[in-house]
This record gives C-alpha cells, structure tokens and sequence, in this order.
C-alpha cells in the first residue's frame, strides 16, 4: 500500500511539475500588467492595405513609451557604420581603444576574446567596440542619421558612446518597429550591401518554416529594475512580421531567461513561428 502511495505521489508531483514547466513556456505579456509589452506589424498578402501599417500592441501606453534602447541600438550602430564604409563586411577586424574603453574584472568571456568582426561583436553584444564604433562614426554623422532615420528622439546630448546605454537616447517598441519596417525595405536610401550585411548578422534562428532576425538588449534603469528587449523581424511563407518586446525585470539572470522566451511565445500565439 505504502508502495503505491508512493508511486501515485511520485505520478502526481510529476505531472504538476510538467503543467508548471508548459505554463511557463507559454507565459505572455499580460494586458493588465503595464510592466510589458509586445508589439507586432504584419506584412502579408492577406492583410487589407488599410490595415498594412496597423501595429498591434499588447499594453498600448507601454508599447508607446520611450524607453533606453541599449543593445538594440547595435543594430542601428552597425547600419551607420556600414552605410559610412568605416565597416567594408562583416568578417572585418575590428578593435577598440583599450586606454578608453579599458578590459574590466567583470566582463564575461565574450567580451575578452582576441579578435571579433562584426558578427561576433554583434552576436556577442561586445559594448566596447561598438563605444568605439559610435566614437569614430562622430557626432555630426550620428546625428545626420539619426535624423534621417526618425530613430527614437534622437537625443545623443548625454554622451556620443554612451547615449544609448541608460542615457538621453529613448525610443519606445512602436517606433522600434518602424525603424526596422523602414530599415527592411531600406526606406533611408542607404547602400543596399550595407543593409543586406546588417540582415545577415540579425539572423538568429533558421527553420525550414521561418527566419528570425533579431537582437537583445538589456540594462539597469534609474528605478533599479532591469529593463529587457528583443527586438527583430520574422521572415514566413506568408510575409515578413516585425516584432518588438520588452519588459521589466527584478534581475538581470531573470531577464536574460526570459526575455527571448517570451516575445517568442507572442511570435508563436500569433501564428507566425512554431
């Protein structure tokens, strides 16, 4: 008797467990929590033209609150760099001044290695080269193209390599993805091998189904709590879907689990990834 008991207890804290680990992979931004959103634009043959350039927004105040762009900016950094020449490809060196931006105790491993290209520094969200990246991009070029691209407010007052990193630079999800609706389809007029090369290091993940272009960000803001983002596009057999999500965290680990999961778990609702 007591052996079954123990089976039947066994069976039961098993099959708990494995409703607690499918809730968790099916967690969403919530409407009723402003601590979040996911915002999404479809592009399909199904959509009605007045419907093309519709956002849909999960938490709409939110999905229009400017917020720091920290490494998401990397993907506007590399556009620049690209468009200016100052990167030829994606498989060129690239370094930076380690008297300015010196190697620090706490950086992780990827941020140590002895030589990075644009993939990797873009894979690896290496801060420093892309500190220097904006440094030798200038001032007046930074703020040319952030003009013309309508990036965000366009507010690089508190410091050209750091302005997006907890800075004066704030963009909200809405506007994140009509800069990478505008980027996509190169509205800016930019050198189309550049933007193709920024494609080819936004890409995350391959199926027989989709292409996921994307690209994280995280930091702490000035209430202390971690903000996270992942931001990109989807490439299906019915169109292409750009996506931008972010949300609050109590913890950077929390964050960095959770912040891909979740935008994907949106991605997947809406029927545009498995």
């Amino acid at each position: 008797m007591k052996i079954i008991k123990l089976l039947l207890t066994t069976a039961l804290l098993s099959y708990f467990s494995s409703l607690a680990v499918a809730n968790d992979d099916n967690e969403l931004c919530k409407e009723e929590s402003n601590s979040c959103t996911f915002a999404l634009l479809s592009e399909t043959k199904s959509v009605s033209s007045n419907k093309k350039n519709k956002v849909q927004s999960v938490n709409e105040s939110r999905a229009n609150k400017p917020l720091s762009p920290f490494s998401t900016f990397k993907v506007t950094n590399s556009l620049i760099a690209l468009d200016l020449g100052l990167i030829k490809n994606t498989e060129q060196e690239l370094s930076f001044d380690e008297t300015t931006y010196p190697i620090q105790p706490w950086w992780p491993s990827v941020w140590k290695l002895p030589h990075y290209d644009l993939s990797t520094a873009f894979k690896f969200s290496m801060v420093a080269i892309y500190r220097q990246l904006a440094t030798d991009i200038g001032e007046q070029n930074m703020r040319h193209y952030l003009d013309k691209m309508h990036y965000g407010n366009q507010d690089i007052s508190s410091g050209l390599d750091s302005f997006w990193l907890n800075g004066s630079m704030k963009i909200s999800a809405v506007e994140q993805i009509n800069f990478l609706q505008n980027m996509y389809h190169n509205k800016f007029g930019f050198n189309d091998k550049a933007v193709d090369n920024l494609k080819s290091i936004m890409l995350a993940e391959t199926t027989p189904n989709y292409r996921i272009y994307a690209k994280t960000g995280a930091g702490k803001t000035d209430n202390k709590t971690m903000l996270g983002w992942y931001i990109g596009f989807v490439e299906n057999s019915a169109g292409v879907h750009f996506f931008a999500f972010n949300f609050d965290s109590a913890s950077y680990g929390e964050m960095k689990a959770k912040r891909v999961k979740l935008a994907k778990n949106h991605l997947r609702q809406a029927g545009i990834i498995e």
